[in-house]
């Protein structure tokens, strides 16, 4: 199966990272449930409760990565190369910038959204330990741990709707696979520009998500070097 399937094809398969990242996700409410049902009071042996609370933090670690690569997939622009995210021309770059074409870092974008989801994460915790003595004692520990899995999978359906692939936005302009049209005027006018193709794309629409879909992300940064949004920094003074 070709790398852009989960993205450019209009289907889901079981190697799609949305899928992939639902099941992981949603491991999580389930494995807190398994954890309340497992833990009703001091009758039952510690070896259940211990080994779901395991695997619970295990699912956590890992949700906490998937929010971290959703923020690298969403906002890294590192592989884009110096010359092609402005109007420059390779004549006019220095001739060992020519030879080096060094990626451009984007960690101010990534540790942005790193910032994001792991503030929300520290103040969600911050809030949850406040209060969780309060509700503890009024609920009783096997329906407050109860609690804490409704949010926690209400959460979870907050990330899968934002992770949910609504939106087919066009990245490739229409000549870049030796069609006519695409692109505008200016690019057309301008000798040296070519589209930008990452990969090896099996069409021109990709299916995107909430944060990709942002003025600040990586495809949005692509469909400006292919000239599909209009970037007025550009044209500025």
């Amino acid at each position: 199966m070709r790398t852009d399937s989960g993205t450019f094809e209009p289907r889901v398969t079981w190697s799609s990272h949305l899928l992939r990242r639902c099941l992981f996700t949603f491991a999580l409410p389930i494995a807190g449930l398994a954890y309340v049902l497992a833990s009703p009071g001091r009758s039952v042996r510690p070896a259940g409760p211990t080994i779901l609370a395991a695997i619970i933090g295990f699912l956590a670690c890992l949700a906490v990565a998937e929010c971290i690569g959703l923020a690298m997939e969403a906002f890294d622009t590192s592989d884009l190369q110096p010359g092609v995210n402005s109007k420059h021309r390779l004549s006019s770059m220095e001739s060992a910038t020519r030879r080096r074409r060094t990626n451009y870092s984007s960690y101010p974008r990534v540790c942005a959204g790193i910032f994001a989801a792991q503030g929300l994460g520290f103040f969600i915790a911050a809030a949850a330990t406040a209060v969780s003595g309060t509700v503890t004692r009024a609920l009783g520990a096997q329906a407050a741990t109860g609690v804490t899995v409704g949010i926690l999978l209400g959460l979870t359906m907050l990330l899968s709707l934002v992770m949910w692939r609504f939106r087919s936005v066009q990245v490739i302009p229409n000549g870049a696979f030796g069609s006519r049209g695409g692109g505008s005027m200016d690019a057309k006018a301008d000798q040296e520009w070519k589209p930008v193709v990452i990969g090896n794309p099996s069409g021109k629409m990709r299916r995107m998500n909430l944060l990709e879909t942002g003025s600040w992300s990586r495809w949005t940064e692509i469909r400006k070097l292919n000239n599909l949004v209009i970037d007025k920094k550009r044209y500025v003074g």
